[in-house]
């Protein structure tokens, strides 16, 4: 098993990248966005690893969107990653593995419950995203797409909207009208519009979760990413989930957070890499 290798989680506003040094986990982390260059974010992750008292014998990377085996990004809402390769962050340096974000969570998680039949992970961040790990594999589809829970589609009074639209973070902000800082500052002062628009996002963060529910039938649900933190979002989805899930099914899940909530993705892509697990 490879010991000295970097796990990256390359989000849609900022990229985490992760190394093990003398026994201790070391950091770097950037700013993004969706129109960021690919050759923005080859060159950060080569900045961090000239940081290294070492060459790594290889580099993990999570990903947002549809990776093809663990070579190949064919879409993501970083429009400069579209087609990208494992080979394009390599440069034939290294082995390089590519894996869908939230899968790589999963995986970070499921080596948590062991003893559990079906661990679902859901990732709440820009958008909204979900891995299954059952029955000791990766459900991953036809295609290794599986989980665009944010791309599932609910109607609304306004017409059919995806879930990434009315639950995760991109979505809120943009009807919000400001960036984080400004709408949480809101949110503390107790701004009525702030808090209908976030009570709002939570009811369909709910519903999402109980199609998770009565889809997958899961013992354990973690629930991570950056909008699943912000005040109040995850009452009211849980709240919600509670009100429409058949109560049997509710109660046979667990609910938890992510034991290293905001590494849970680079540190998935490293276990992934070093174990050289398949889907």
């Amino acid at each position: 098993m490879m010991k000295n290798v970097v796990g990256v989680d390359m989000g849609c506003t900022k990229m985490l990248m992760v190394a093990e040094v003398d026994g201790q986990l070391v950091e770097g982390k950037v700013p993004t966005g969706l129109d960021c260059s690919l050759e923005y974010l080859a060159g950060e992750i080569d900045r961090f690893i000239a940081g290294l008292p070492y060459e790594p014998e290889g580099l993990g990377i999570a990903l947002p969107g549809l990776v093809e085996g663990d070579r190949r990004l064919q879409f993501s809402d970083i429009r400069a990653l579209c087609g990208v390769t494992a080979d394009d962050f390599a440069k034939g340096r290294f082995r390089c593995r590519l894996i869908n974000d939230v899968k790589a969570a999963t995986v970070a998680e499921a080596a948590n419950y062991p003893e559990k039949d079906t661990v679902a992970v859901m990732m709440a961040g820009s958008g909204l995203a979900l891995g299954v790990y059952s029955k000791q594999r990766m459900y991953t589809g036809a295609g290794g797409f599986a989980g665009e829970l944010g791309y599932t589609v609910i109607a609304t009074e306004a017409g059919p909207r995806k879930v990434d639209e009315l639950a995760g973070g991109i979505g809120i902000l943009a009807r919000a009208g400001c960036d984080i800082d400004a709408f949480l500052a809101k949110i503390r002062d107790g701004d009525g519009d702030s808090l209908a628009l976030l009570e709002r996002a939570g009811f369909y963060c709910g519903l999402a979760i109980t199609n998770v529910l009565h889809l997958f039938n899961p013992d354990v649900l973690v629930i991570g990413g950056s909008t699943s933190t912000y005040p109040g979002y995850m009452d009211t989805a849980l709240r919600t989930a509670e009100k429409h899930t058949l109560p049997d099914m509710f109660q046979a899940c667990s609910f938890a957070s992510p034991k290293d909530g905001k590494r849970i993705a680079a540190l998935g892509a490293m276990q992934f890499l070093r174990t050289g697990m398949e889907f």
